[in-house]
């Protein structure tokens, strides 16, 4: 039979049969050895033949290792000497070590386990001979810290000590700075490091006496940072002072100061251990504290004295403010407020029923008088160089003190204060007394006057305006006569102008002081009249007609009478040895109330300044 022969390739077929066996093959061994890896890394076990401080803990679980450890090792290192050597220096340390076995046992478990396509042939490595000897984690104990700390030290010192730093120090007026040296140290972290290797290089050969070469390290000395200097050295300059809380008087303080970059200049050439001397600013206080002690309150700066007048209620009350005001300290720029240092007047505080303006009429009501002590503090104040703060003239004339020298208040709303202006502490000082058979107000203030000045206040009045003449009916006064309203006192408007001169200790003018202007009202003579006397207005020379009957000549008043002949009017007080102040007219007849700002919904006229 005819046919075409076809010829086999030589060697084809068994060629691909042996890669293909090949491939499938290493394809089996590559999963083999990922498993492996992912076994080695799931295992919970250490790798075989892994030593700790030559321990075998190859294979056992991280408990069972570290009793292992415990057993052969225990928790404590001793009976190791370590011999530090340093040039000719060498000392023993002789301490123990705690070993830290869960720190031992944590590395062992992670040993060959660092990478997962390397932990399987770690596993083989060692499961076929190989072996990983790790050192044991060591620490230092309290007792090792110190003996190395002590050995260090006296290395230290043998090979020439520690770098000296620069130093300076306050003398007199100068700057003692003194350059650093260098010196040689022992590197301290290294040799605790040397010292824990050698004790587990000891662990690991069995040997009792192991040596270690300590380093060192050469520092040159620090140059000094004059900036850093200059920021402990800088003192500001003070005075002393009164302590607010316990009057006692506190040190003063000396003012100290240096150029930093001059100081730079001049230390520039100093050798190692050489002082150089800064020269310092020094600056003295203005007020010592020997000074402050021996010129407290010596002096008086200036006092007032008015009359107190009025019911009894009145003068207790005046006396109660004033009490609240004795004494009173006031120190550099602190502010007197009469308000807050009387407080409000109250029954509870122990004020009393006085009379006392409301909607320009005298009324009686609680703490009525008051307004006099605020008033004889103002004119005190006012004979001194002293700042006012805050002050507010009366409704109406007070006749205690000159015009333009009150100053009304009202709890809440109005009040007196003035500033210690002065470098001293100030004190009020009040005394409230009778004095053949009249009762008195005297306000003084002390300070401290090295200058010797004083204050002279002058007021000059003018806009006179004369009390005019209101009748008003009432049913019971007699017909054909008129009546006086004697609780309603007259009062002649002023307006006024306050000035206060300072002159130095030998009379000379230093300053004239603007203290402002007041106004006063005018408050009209009232007269009570019968209605069926008519209308005032057609009365015959201003006179009501008269009944056949005689009118009862008690009760009738000349219409043109304004003063009430009971009452006086007392001049007030002047600086002595000082000008007197110039004249004003004689005053009404002194008022009793005081002008008072009245609770919300009162309707009052006042003329504050």
């Amino acid at each position: 039979m005819e046919g075409t022969r076809v010829q086999k390739p030589e060697g084809g077929g068994v060629g691909k049969l042996a890669l293909g066996i090949t491939a499938g093959l290493a394809g089996v061994l590559a999963a083999g050895y990922l498993g492996l890896c992912a076994y080695v890394g799931t295992g919970s076990t250490i790798l075989p033949n892994v030593e700790i401080g030559g321990v075998d803990v190859g294979g056992m679980s991280q408990a069972q290792a570290q009793t292992a450890l415990e057993e052969k090792i225990g928790a404590h290192m001793g009976g190791t000497t370590v011999q530090l050597n340093c040039g000719s220096w060498s000392g023993d340390y002789t301490g123990g070590a705690v070993v830290d076995g869960g720190a031992s046992v944590e590395q062992a478990m992670n040993e060959g386990r660092e990478s997962f396509p390397l932990q399987g042939f770690a596993y083989l490595r060692n499961l076929l001979g190989g072996k990983s000897e790790l050192d044991l984690s060591l620490t230092l104990d309290e007792t090792g810290e110190r003996e190395l700390d002590r050995l260090l030290d006296e290395a230290d010192r043998a090979v020439g000590g520690g770098v000296t730093l620069p130093t300076w120090q306050v003398e007199g007026d100068t700057l003692q700075v003194t350059r650093g040296v260098t010196g040689v140290a022992i590197l301290r972290d290294r040799a605790k490091q040397q010292v824990l290797d050698a004790l587990n290089d000891g662990l690991n050969s069995g040997e009792q006496s192991l040596h270690v070469e300590l380093t060192t390290d050469e520092t040159p000395a620090e140059e000094p940072d004059f900036e850093a200097i200059h920021d402990e050295v800088y003192t500001e300059a003070k005075s002393a002072e009164m302590d607010p809380e316990t009057l006692e008087v506190t040190d003063h303080v000396v003012g100290l100061d240096f150029d930093p970059a001059q100081a730079e200049t001049l230390f520039a050439g100093a050798g190692e251990g050489e002082t150089v001397s800064i020269p310092l600013t020094v600056t003295e206080p203005e007020i010592t504290r020997i000074a402050l002690e021996a010129s407290l309150f010596k002096d008086l700066l200036g006092e007032g004295t008015t009359r107190v007048r009025g019911s009894s209620n009145r003068k207790y009350n005046v006396k109660l403010s004033a009490e609240a005001c004795n004494g009173i300290i006031l120190l550099p720029g602190e502010v007197f407020s009469y308000n807050n240092t009387t407080g409000s007047r109250t029954t509870d505080k122990g004020y009393k029923n006085a009379p006392v303006y409301k909607a320009g009429e005298s009324v009686d009501d609680i703490g009525g008088g008051i307004c006099q002590t605020s008033s004889t503090i103002y004119y005190a104040v006012l004979h001194t160089n002293l700042e006012v703060v805050e002050r507010h003239c009366h409704q109406f004339n007070t006749g205690y003190v000159d015009l333009g020298m009150d100053a009304t208040v009202y709890f809440g709303s109005l009040d007196f204060r003035f500033k210690n202006s002065t470098k001293y502490p100030v004190k009020i000082v009040t005394e409230s007394y009778d004095s053949n058979g009249a009762r008195y107000l005297t306000v003084k203030i002390y300070g401290t006057n090295p200058e010797g000045v004083y204050a002279v206040p002058k007021s000059s009045t003018f806009d006179k305006v004369a009390p005019t003449t209101v009748y008003k009916p009432k049913d019971d006064v007699a017909r054909g006569s008129l009546v006086l309203d004697k609780e309603q006192y007259a009062y002649t408007g002023w307006s006024a102008h306050t000035y206060r001169y300072i002159y130095d200790k030998d009379g000379n003018e230093l300053e004239k002081q603007d203290m402002g202007g007041s106004k006063y009202k005018m408050r009209p003579n009232t007269y009570f009249y019968n209605p069926a006397d008519g209308d005032p207005a057609t009365w015959v020379n201003g006179k009501p007609p008269q009944p056949n009957q005689p009118s009862n000549p008690d009760t009738s008043t000349d219409p043109g009478t304004t003063t009430d002949p009971g009452t006086t009017t007392d001049p007030g007080t002047t600086d002595p040895g000082t000008t007197e102040p110039d004249p004003v007219p004689t005053p009404e007849p002194e008022p009793v109330p005081d002008v008072t700002v009245p609770p919300p919904g009162v309707e009052i006229d006042l003329n504050p300044l």
